[in-house]
């Protein structure tokens, strides 16, 4: 059976031929590549020898490309996938803007503004966060996945483009009116109207993202 590596995210797909999509991040048949599969038996010292001798490259390629002369931005963009920090600054939106949005509920059921002010600190952070999620997000795009222009990615940037701007707007609202979430008008159920469109945006960016990241196996 052969084997076929997306060339855009690294997914694999066993079969006689590539798949007309990449299920994962959505490129076309031509960028799939084959791999090829050594059915020799490998003893541990030859294992070993080429451990050792892959290492020796890696080292050598590190060495040179040092000695390149490279952009600011060619430095950060390489220090950024070196480090995984988008995956890991991703973390933040994902993890707090539901906090937030529990806070937003408990609030409005409650009445308490105590709660509404937790859930605009916990927003207020989220936004923080935001220049170097999308800002190493795009750099991941554009250096890891050559900047493709499938569904997938299409959606996932404007998820995080939704994201942030319904985001900003919350904040100012909550700025604006203070006691937004404990009025009894109309505008309350239109923060929390938002907030939910917010967490889903979120949650959607999240999904796509570890869709690329773990989905890397064919089914």
């Amino acid at each position: 059976m052969k084997k076929w590596e997306c060339s855009v995210c690294g997914y694999i797909h066993e079969g006689d031929e590539a798949p007309q999509e990449c299920p994962t991040c959505g490129v076309g048949k031509d960028k799939f590549f084959e791999i090829e599969v050594s059915t020799a038996p490998i003893n541990q010292e030859a294992k070993g020898s080429k451990a050792q001798m892959v290492t020796d490259k890696g080292d050598t390629a590190i060495t040179e490309h040092s000695q390149t002369q490279l952009t600011m931005l060619d430095k950060v963009t390489d220090l950024v996938l070196k480090n995984h920090l988008h995956p890991i600054s991703v973390h933040t939106p994902n993890g707090i803007v539901p906090v937030a949005v529990v806070f937003l509920v408990l609030a409005l059921l409650s009445n308490s503004q105590g709660l509404g002010n937790a859930a605009f600190y916990n927003l207020i952070a989220v936004s923080l966060s935001m220049p170097l999620v999308i800002f190493s997000g795009y750099l991941s795009w554009k250096k890891k996945y050559n900047g493709a222009k499938t569904s997938v990615f299409k959606i996932k940037i404007a998820a995080s483009c939704v994201a942030t701007i319904i985001l900003l707007g919350l904040i100012v609202c909550k700025i604006r009116q203070p006691d937004i979430l404990t009025n009894a008008s109309l505008d309350r159920w239109i923060f929390l109207f938002w907030s939910l469109i917010l967490l889903a945006a979120v949650g959607l960016a999240g999904h796509l993202g570890g869709k690329l990241v773990f989905a890397k196996k064919s089914s």
